[in-house]
């Protein structure tokens, strides 16, 4: 179950990071420019302290198959937590290698959790075998070794690639309520969220809730009058984009 939170929380915030850049970027933006390259910083607070940080990197690279060149994406992520937040275990790093093809389908990651004197580490590798469907392989070293099968068909938000495909599918002002699935890599299943767009307060700030219904947790996104994140609410924290 700890782990499971771990997971739960590491996803929440990457999603919160993900609504910074929602409404700036357009397709064509992440595939006009050959090579693709931007770093993000945030920082994790509870009751005003400072207990941990969340630093994301995306890039591109180009590589030749028969004579034709393509391209893939890189997402670098790292984060840290001083303290215990419900299961969460305090003074543990989790450190994910993910990429993915030019039409942001997931192709592999890898991701290194420590936790004190302990290593975790999860991987993920996917495969075509019809048409739309993919075949999704995982295997998780967790003191025993556990090596799991699902499927999925695209569109499906993992932490790689999930700037590009909110903002191609999610237009929150004309669209007030949006469902999206994404990869648990704890639990190694297919789950589901919900994205609600609650409207403007004051004529200030836009505000967005995130429902993640297998668990039932919500977390609170706000924005202000250019689109940009202030910052976002729940689990008992307030987490905020470094500038």
């Amino acid at each position: 179950m700890k782990h499971f939170i771990k997971f739960l929380f590491f996803h929440i915030i990457f999603l919160f990071f993900t609504f910074l850049y929602t409404q700036e970027f357009e397709q064509d933006n992440f595939l006009k420019y050959q090579k693709f390259f931007r770093e993000y910083k945030f920082k994790i607070y509870r009751s005003k302290k400072e207990v941990g940080f969340i630093n994301v990197k995306i890039s591109s690279c180009i590589y030749s198959e028969s004579e034709t060149c393509k391209r893939n994406f890189v997402a670098e992520i790292e984060s840290y937590t001083d303290i215990p937040i419900l299961f969460f275990i305090g003074e543990t790093y989790n450190y994910e290698i993910e990429n993915y093809d030019d039409n942001f389908v997931p192709l592999n990651s890898k991701i290194v959790t420590k936790e004190k004197k302990s290593e975790y580490i999860t991987t993920m590798q996917t495969e075509k075998f019809f048409k739309n469907k993919y075949k999704c392989v995982f295997r998780k070293e967790n003191k025993k070794i556990k090596i799991k099968e699902t499927s999925f068909s695209p569109p499906i938000i993992t932490a790689g690639n999930a700037i590009p495909l909110v903002t191609i599918l999610w237009n929150f002002e004309k669209e007030k309520n949006k469902k999206f699935y994404f990869i648990d890599k704890d639990k190694l299943e297919i789950k589901e969220m919900k994205f609600e767009y609650l409207g403007e307060i004051k004529d200030e700030f836009y505000k967005i809730k995130l429902l993640l219904l297998y668990f039932g947790a919500r977390f609170v996104i706000y924005l202000d009058k250019n689109k940009d994140i202030k910052y976002a609410e729940g689990l008992g924290l307030r987490i905020c984009a470094v500038e």
